[in-house]
């Protein structure tokens, strides 16, 4: 089975390097690693053509995260796409795990772990454990809209997917115009709907924390999730070439669900009003949940105290609210466009050569 890492990298020169070099303590090496620098105004190009575990690097207008990783894609052909953000790291025998792991089990689409979170530059990441547990778990629809929001949150970074299953998404699997981190609820949920995940229970990865990183700005990332979500419901009941089960497509309305309520209490704690919107959404598909909350929140000491949530991120790791994340020519004119990054610039849908998929709204 061939095995590749699609890596999508922004100015990523001081973070790059230490990730490139835990793919190359891999036991496994992989068969190809991509990077694809994201219209980058540093040297993160040359930096990764440099490196001996690099096998192909492209170099692209900026458009975002989600189209940097579709070149990516699009540029492989493994059996086994697996992606990597530009600053997080794998344990060496990550990639023999979970390519194992996917072996055993045929009938998964894809594969996820968990990881363990550090807080950049005040702390290095915890040491890989010398003994992992090869433990897995299959998850159908509605066991994975349980599991998917326990503790931590599935990223990018840390799941693969069969080629053939991303084909049946398109070529291009990532609606371009999202962001924010909103990118990570949807594909594995796509996924999921189609068929199996298969779950490594220990966790393989670290995570890190940081300002830069595209989930910094707490805010931001709550409110550009909502288009996300947007997107996956309406994927999963307008696509009908993917002939997804009605199960699962109740299923992950409870993940879409859970998520609105997230977004609602993080949002809520700076502006009330716009938090209960988002409740209001979970409301309107029936989460009797939402219902509580949004009745709570009218109640000044227990919304304070028990409905809105303040930041979990540790201070050092925080971004300013409405501050660039991934491109400044993209983001710091207008603000706006940080709900519609790579969708709305001539420029860059040339560049990509392809035409993006609508991206929902915040109404």
């Amino acid at each position: 089975m061939r095995v590749a890492v699609v890596i999508p990298a922004y100015n990523a020169v001081s973070l790059l390097p230490e990730t490139l070099d835990s793919l190359a303590s891999q036991v496994r090496k992989p068969d190809e690693v991509i990077v694809i620098d994201d219209g980058s105004s540093d040297e993160t190009a040359a930096l990764a053509e440099r490196h001996p575990i690099v096998t192909r690097v492209i170099v692209r207008a900026n458009g975002g995260i989600c189209a940097a990783r579709n070149d990516g894609i699009e540029a492989s052909d493994s059996d086994l796409v697996f992606l990597l953000d530009a600053d997080d790291l794998w344990h060496p025998s990550y990639l023999e795990r979970m390519v194992r792991m996917m072996e055993a089990h045929p009938e998964a689409l894809a594969g996820f772990t968990r990881y363990r979170c550090f807080s950049h530059p005040v702390e290095p990441p915890a040491p890989f454990e010398d003994a992992v547990d090869d433990a897995s778990a299959i998850h159908d629809a509605s066991s994975f809209s349980l599991v998917a929001n326990r503790d931590l949150p599935i990223l990018p970074s840390f799941y693969c997917a069969r080629r053939e299953a991303l084909a049946r998404l398109g070529a291009r699997p990532y609606i371009e115009g999202q962001l924010g981190g909103g990118e990570a609820c949807y594909l594995p949920a796509m996924l999921v709907a189609m068929g199996p995940l298969v779950e490594h229970v220990e966790p393989l990865g670290r995570y890190r924390m940081h300002s830069a990183a595209v989930t910094g700005d707490e805010v931001d990332a709550a409110r550009s999730m909502i288009p996300s979500l947007q997107d996956l419901d309406r994927d999963l009941h307008g696509r009908p070439e993917l002939q997804i089960p009605a199960g699962a497509r109740h299923a992950l309305r409870r993940y879409i669900r859970d998520w609105l309520r997230k977004c609602g209490k993080r949002l809520g704690s700076g502006s009330p009003s716009e938090g209960r919107r988002v409740f209001l959404k979970a409301v309107r598909m029936g989460d009797l949940k939402a219902v509580g909350l949004l009745a709570l929140s009218f109640i000044p000491g227990i919304a304070t105290r028990w409905i809105w949530a303040s930041s979990w991120r540790p201070e050092s790791t925080q971004r300013a609210e409405g501050t660039p994340f991934w491109s400044v020519e993209t983001f710091e004119i207008d603000p706006q466009k940080m709900k519609n990054a790579g969708g709305t610039d001539d420029e860059t849908k040339a560049a990509s050569g392809r035409n993006r998929r609508p991206v929902g709204f915040v109404d």
